[in-house]
């Protein structure tokens, strides 16, 4: 009897030793159940149990050396993620805002243009005096543009005139034998009114050059002290920032409406 039961347990423990997959079930209830319990879930009987109790361990230090690694990967993650989101931020605040900061005073230039015209502040005179400037040398580049427009409409009627007088007394004997007695009676009065034509228009043509040239030189004298350096000198007076180039052109922006506006009042008359 001893020898059956001696028989039966090698047997057993062949078997089990041959099996992976008898083995691998004893490990693998042996890791869920680390312990005690390994033993119920093993390959039956006492063998079973101990292979699985000792599985077990193995599978539970092994789930325990691979935790921390999850744990740092969802770490730096986040971390980026964190960066990320940072630096949109960062780069998502309106450049406007940027602007405005680096203004100081000179913030004040949106202000509507009577006060513009109106303003007794004297740190406010210098931009004041470079936007009204600016308004007149625009009225008067204007008018200049509209003097050459004239002069170039007078010249055009002059050039037609001319080329009329040259059609006629250009004309060849057999043109002029060719017409009817009618026709050749009223040539030479034609030719005197297109000379007496010329002679008029030519004077107009003269005046308007004349006027034209007084517009342009009105203009010229108009624009100076509104270039971009007494624009920088303006500014730098009225701001309690430092000017560089983003302020100027801000600046530049802001003030083409306001020179336009004031442009129209001074054309107008409606100033003070």
């Amino acid at each position: 009897m001893t020898n059956r039961k001696t028989l039966f347990a090698a047997v057993a423990a062949l078997a089990l030793l041959a099996s992976p997959a008898l083995a691998g079930n004893g490990h693998g209830n042996g890791g869920g159940n680390a312990g005690g319990n390994g033993g119920g879930n093993g390959n039956g009987g006492g063998n079973g149990g101990t292979h699985g109790n000792g599985n077990g361990n193995s599978g539970a230090s092994h789930g325990k050396s691979s935790a921390p690694g999850r744990a740092a990967k969802t770490d730096t993650d986040t971390t980026a993620d964190a960066t990320v989101d940072t630096n949109t931020k960062v780069s998502s605040v309106p450049k406007e805002k940027n602007i405005h900061a680096k203004l100081g005073r000179l913030n004040s230039l949106q202000r509507n243009v009577n006060a513009y015209m109106n303003s007794k502040s004297k740190k406010f005179a210098a931009v004041q005096a470079f936007v009204t400037q600016s308004a007149k040398a625009k009225n008067a580049q204007t008018a200049a543009a509209a003097a050459a427009a004239t002069a170039a409409a007078a010249q055009a009627q002059l050039d037609t005139l001319n080329s009329q007088l040259s059609a006629l007394t250009s004309l060849s004997q057999a043109e002029i034998d060719a017409m009817t007695a009618e026709q050749q009676a009223a040539l030479p009065g034609q030719i005197s009114a297109l000379q007496a034509d010329i002679t008029a228009q030519q004077a107009v043509v003269d005046a308007d050059n004349t006027a034209a040239d007084e517009a342009a030189a009105a203009a010229a004298a108009a624009a100076v002290g509104t270039d971009d350096a007494s624009l920088d000198a303006a500014l730098t007076d009225m701001a309690n920032k430092p000017v560089d180039a983003e302020v100027t052109a801000w600046a530049q922006g802001v003030l083409a409406g306001k020179i336009d506006q004031t442009a129209a009042k001074l054309q107008a008359g409606t100033t003070p």
